[in-house]
């Protein structure tokens, strides 16, 4: 049972040797019916010529009494003595009885033509055929039989032949199919030792692709899309594993090396309280780090419900704006927005903070006398309409090979440039979690003008609002 169940091998030659049972078997009961409606219907047509015979040999006659006084004569044309001849007439009385075995012959009706009977309704023996005849102005019946013998003989012999052929057929069809599924399911096995091969250390390596199996060759390309994903699903958790480790070390270190300054001799209380201060913002730092964290595994495992609303985008970014607007003029950077649309339909909090996060990298990383744009408008990507906001970043670019990786968490494009922002490292990851939760896009790329991130919110979402803001 254990094997039947893990062995696919097993399983499949057990299949078509179920199947191929069934086949024979019906052949077999259909032949084995056939033959006897075959030995039905001959043993009826020789009864049935029997008694025209026996008619035609009798109106022939000139004298019944001659044909009457000679029953050897039909005794040897019955032959077997599993036949019977019976001749009477109108009041019932036998001329001529020949009934070796003394078969029980049921009472039959006149008929004027050559009728088919079994001798008793159940566990019949003999086959009759019987008609009246008229001679010489009188009527007389006569019956013509043969016992059931000879053809369930014959029955028997073709039925051992039939199951000789049946069981030989399924022990042909037993050897066929158990070569037949090995050496079919060879690719399977090939490819099971190819996968077998790949371990964490050669997650670069593929199974190959030029099966002539269809199905094994789309198997194969399915499991190495997967192992595409688990590659850079391990590479993402790598680097953010090394990012975090980071983030978390650098406030650590600062908080051990303070301490350990101040411990090395004694201190006013003035230099005590600036080190809690100090401390404080360390511990501000990792306590953002981790809210961030936490709203990342939310939005992974969908625990973010969304309150979808019509956001008034001008009032909105005006808020936002206001805002940054003191962090701006430190770098004396002019920030402007230039809306193609009124409203934008998301959950109004994800989106404050989608955009908030947007423009607080653009101001990390812009450079003295910078400017930034925030643009509104309406687009169709791929035959569905979005909403659109995008954060340009003029005369600012970065290279190529770091945009796939912006929105990862921790992920950083220069570490040695890397500062202590207030997302800690997280905050493009933060706004991808956002758009998956409202099923839009995220991108980023470079323009003529500079770098640019966009957010795209799909338009159905307005299906979806509860009201305005």
């Amino acid at each position: 049972m254990s094997i039947f169940r893990h062995s696919l091998a097993v399983r499949l030659s057990l299949l078509f040797i179920g199947i191929a049972c069934a086949v024979f078997l019906a052949i077999g009961l259909l032949a084995y019916n056939g033959m006897d409606q075959v030995l039905k219907r001959q043993q009826d047509e020789a009864l049935r010529a029997r008694v025209e015979r026996l008619e035609l040999l009798i109106q022939n006659s000139s004298d019944l009494n001659s044909l009457i006084q000679r029953p050897k004569l039909y005794e040897n044309m019955l032959g077997n003595q599993d036949n019977l001849l019976i001749l009477e007439n109108q009041n019932g009385t036998a001329l001529i009885y020949i009934n070796p075995l003394q078969i029980h012959i049921p009472i039959l009706p006149k008929a004027e033509q050559t009728w088919l009977i079994d001798n008793k309704k159940q566990q019949a023996t003999t086959r009759l055929a019987w008609k009246t005849i008229n001679y010489q102005g009188q009527q007389y019946l006569l019956i013509a039989g043969k016992q059931f013998d000879e053809r369930e003989q014959v029955l028997y012999s073709f039925a051992l032949k039939l199951a000789g052929y049946i069981g030989l057929g399924i022990l042909t069809v037993c050897i066929l199919s158990a070569l037949v599924s090995y050496y079919g399911l060879a690719p399977l096995r090939d490819l099971s030792e190819q996968t077998r091969l790949i371990n964490i250390q050669k997650l670069n390596q593929r199974v190959s692709e030029t099966s002539q199996s269809d199905e094994i060759r789309l198997l194969s390309t399915a499991m190495n899309s997967m192992l595409e994903r688990i590659e850079q699903g391990y590479q993402q958790l790598s680097r953010f594993s090394e990012d975090m480790a980071h983030e978390f070390r650098t406030p650590l270190n600062n908080l051990i090396g303070q301490t350990q300054i101040l411990l090395s001799q004694d201190r006013e209380k003035a230099d005590y309280q600036d080190l809690l201060f100090s401390h404080l913002e360390e511990y501000e730092r990792l306590k953002r780090m981790v809210e961030n964290m936490l709203f990342l595994a939310r939005a992974d495992h969908s625990q973010n419900s969304l309150s979808i609303i019509e956001v008034n985008l001008k009032s909105s970014l005006n808020e936002l704006l206001a805002y940054f607007e003191l962090i701006a003029e430190e770098k004396n950077l002019q920030i402007n927005s230039r809306l193609k649309i009124t409203f934008i339909h998301a959950d109004y909090l994800l989106f404050q903070r989608a955009v908030s996060n947007l423009l607080n990298n653009a101001i990390e990383y812009s450079t003295e006398n910078g400017h930034i744009s925030i643009i509104a408008e309406r687009i169709t990507l791929a035959g569905k309409i979005y909403n659109a906001i995008h954060v340009l970043t003029y005369d600012v670019y970065i290279a190529e090979q770091h945009l796939p990786h912006l929105f990862e968490r921790f992920y950083q494009c220069d570490p040695a440039r890397h500062q202590q922002g207030r997302s800690g490292g997280l905050g493009l990851a933060i706004v991808q979690s956002i758009m998956s939760i409202h099923e839009g896009i995220t991108e980023v790329k470079n323009m003529p003008e500079g770098v640019r991130f966009s957010l795209y919110f799909p338009e159905h979402l307005a299906s979806n609002s509860v009201n305005r803001k």
